[in-house]
């Protein structure tokens, strides 16, 4: 066998194993959905009296999706372009009659309108396709009928998405909190690692990563919020809202951290590619702060160490690159204030009060934040 045929039947095994994994992996997602949209399809017929339902089943199906989301969320959304696409359609049928032309200006008129209330591309899109199906599918009472049952699938989904994020709202959270703070984590040890070696390539493949980290952030978000949902309909609804306080307040100074990491891999890059000089102590910063980082996962799970683990680790970091000699040059000062930046994220995040922790930080640091040479 040739070199390019083997290559060619190892992506193609790798390939399957992947699909096969993905499946395995959305197996759960999958049979809810199958089963929302045949209870949805029941209950539109028992009670719309809808003889072919087609909303009840495409709502469940939609609101549900196979991705993390708020399928509560996308419940209302679902229904409301619904609504929308109907009440539009239905005007204009009356008054300009079916065609071509009319088509374009009902998909054009309805996009629009969605667009201006703000809608996502749920409500957008179900807005244009149930106006679609009212103008080119007409039939006498069909609108509120078709409304209802876009109402009674929405109505399963949100049952759904509750019935299985009951038990353990914060999991998801934990899951998405412990993977965004690994990623970040993994960051800012690359950089140190480039720090300390000077590679260029190594800066570089760290700002590439960096640049990466907003997914995760993204999924945290999405995990606090649905989580939040979930326990507004729990009959100990202020317990685990009382709970989730702290998850939701960590997300952003989290958020804060990733985005002050990017800027400390660009300015460590920029250095190297200058052969700015590069005292040890900043590398050894950077490291703590990864370090910190990893503490701040314990946090999370309440151990109760944890928060003054992340405190000691994070003002460690900026006293050593507070410490360190930058020269008054503009690179490697950055580095010192994202270093000072990120510390102060991690320490929020971790719970401290802002006015103490920049009260610790300022005692620690050794060196001011030098003004820019002139250009």
């Amino acid at each position: 066998m040739s070199t390019r045929d083997w290559a060619l039947e190892q992506r193609v095994r790798n390939s399957a194993r992947l699909r096969f994994e993905q499946l395995s992996n959305a197996w759960l997602a999958i049979l809810q959905s199958a089963l929302a949209a045949g209870i949805a399809w029941l209950l539109a017929r028992l009670i719309v009296g809808q003889p072919q339902p087609f909303f009840a089943p495409a709502a469940a199906v939609i609101s549900l999706g196979l991705s993390r989301g708020q399928p509560r969320r996308r419940a209302v959304e679902l229904s409301i372009g619904v609504a929308l696409g109907i009440g539009v359609a239905a005007a204009l049928v009356y008054l300009i009659g079916v065609g071509a032309l009319q088509v374009t200006i009902l998909v054009a008129l309805v996009m629009s309108i969605s667009l201006l209330l703000s809608g996502s591309q749920v409500l957008i899109n179900q807005a244009a396709v149930s106006a679609l199906l009212i103008m080119t599918l007409p039939g006498q009472g069909a609108e509120i009928d078709r409304l209802l049952d876009a109402c009674v699938g929405g109505a399963v989904a949100i049952a759904f998405g509750l019935a299985f994020s009951f038990r353990d709202p914060f999991a998801a959270v934990v899951e998405a909190r412990r993977g965004a703070l690994a990623d970040l984590a993994a960051a800012l040890e690359d950089i140190a690692a480039a720090l300390t070696k000077g590679e260029l390539k190594a800066a570089e493949a760290a700002l590439s990563a960096s640049r990466k980290l907003d997914a995760g952030v993204d999924t945290l978000y999405d995990a606090v919020t649905e989580a939040g949902e979930t326990a507004a309909f729990s009959p100990r609804r202020r317990v685990l809202l009382e709970e989730l306080d702290p998850q939701a307040d960590a997300a952003p100074q989290i958020d804060y951290a990733v985005r002050d990491a990017r800027v400390l891999a660009r300015a460590a890059t920029t250095a190297i590619r200058r052969g700015s000089h590069l005292d040890p102590r900043l590398a050894e910063g950077v490291g703590s702060l990864a370090a910190a980082t990893r503490a701040l996962d314990a946090v999370g799970r309440g151990e109760a160490a944890a928060r003054a683990d992340v405190r000691e680790r994070a003002s460690h970091a900026v006293e050593l690159a507070g410490a360190a000699d930058v020269r008054n040059s503009l690179w490697p000062t950055m580095i010192f204030g994202q270093t000072r930046a990120i510390a102060f994220d991690l320490m929020q995040a971790a719970g401290e009060d802002p006015d103490e922790a920049r009260a610790l930080l300022d005692s620690v640091a050794t060196t001011k934040i030098a003004p820019p040479p002139p250009a």
